[in-house]
């Protein structure tokens, strides 16, 4: 099983992350995403704030992936998986009382399966770590 290290967790839970979806005829649509919390070592849990092309997708298509990266470019990781659209059940009481999400509309809980990390940063940064 994937695991998402302490680092990943730290980046995915403090930038914005990159959600990346598609519908049923391959055309993708990317959002950035504010509210994302690791919530087990191979899951993530996102707020549906806003989605609204995102939404449309992940009910008819629920493969996703996600980009994240430092300010300095020194770190970054894809994610790639799994996602449930969920608007009841324990994953969406989460986000209901997420201070994160106070004040916004937090229609649904998307809990992604993460089933692949991959690095984002260029070999030659990989290598003088």
């Amino acid at each position: 099983m994937i695991k998402i290290t302490d680092q990943q967790k730290r980046l995915i839970e403090e930038k914005a992350i990159a959600l990346a979806t598609a519908d049923l005829n391959s055309t993708p649509n990317v959002v950035g995403v504010a509210c994302c919390k690791v919530v087990d070592d191979n899951k993530i849990l996102i707020t549906d704030n806003y989605m609204n092309k995102t939404r449309k997708n992940l009910l008819e298509n629920k493969k996703i992936a996600i980009a994240v990266w430092s300010r300095d470019e020194k770190e970054g990781y894809q994610f790639k998986g799994m996602a449930e659209y969920l608007k009841s059940g324990e994953w969406k009481k989460m986000v209901d009382s997420d201070p994160d999400n106070e004040g916004l509309s937090h229609k649904a809980a998307v809990l992604i399966t993460v089933e692949e990390i991959w690095d984002l940063v260029s070999p030659k940064l990989l290598a003088a770590k």
